[in-house]
């Protein structure tokens, strides 16, 4: 189960094994233990960017995923689930909002991560308010994965 991290940035220090570790322990909760993910870690300059292009929205995201395949995880494990990039900088502001009150930057990279991830997994939250319940629920199923090993 590779996991190919890309730590592009440099306003939040990261313990790119115990990532990599967590991470790997979701996947494997998942079933998803022979899949490939690719995370990169950017600058808000990069995100801005990307978010322009595969987007058409020119601001930066917190979190962007690109799924491999053709509308996500949804039965069968995929070789590589695809990439989740995150512009640890839009996080690091977000620290500071009410609706993140709490939460460390630690603790935003993986509820972004995960966010991602679900992404990854086949849920979008624009399309529609099912949907994007469906994908809450998941997502907060995963955190609560993942958050016990912070």
């Amino acid at each position: 189960m590779p996991i190919y991290l890309s730590n592009r940035q440099r306003a939040l220090p990261i313990n790119e094994i115990a990532l990599k570790r967590r991470l790997g322990r979701l996947l494997r909760e998942l079933g998803l233990a022979g899949a490939e993910l690719s995370v990169s870690l950017v600058g808000d300059e990069e995100m801005r960017a990307l978010n322009r292009r595969y987007r058409r929205r020119d601001r930066p995201a917190n979190v962007l995923s690109f799924p491999q395949g053709e509308g996500g995880f949804r039965g069968g494990p995929p070789r590589a689930l695809g990439d989740v990039v995150v512009s640890t900088e839009t996080l690091l502001r977000e620290t500071g909002e009410p609706g993140w009150a709490g939460f460390s930057a630690g603790d935003l990279l993986y509820f972004h991560l995960v966010h991602g991830l679900t992404h990854l997994l086949g849920y979008d939250h624009e399309r529609g308010p099912a949907e994007a319940a469906r994908q809450e629920a998941e997502t907060g199923r995963l955190w609560g994965l993942i958050r016990h090993s912070l």
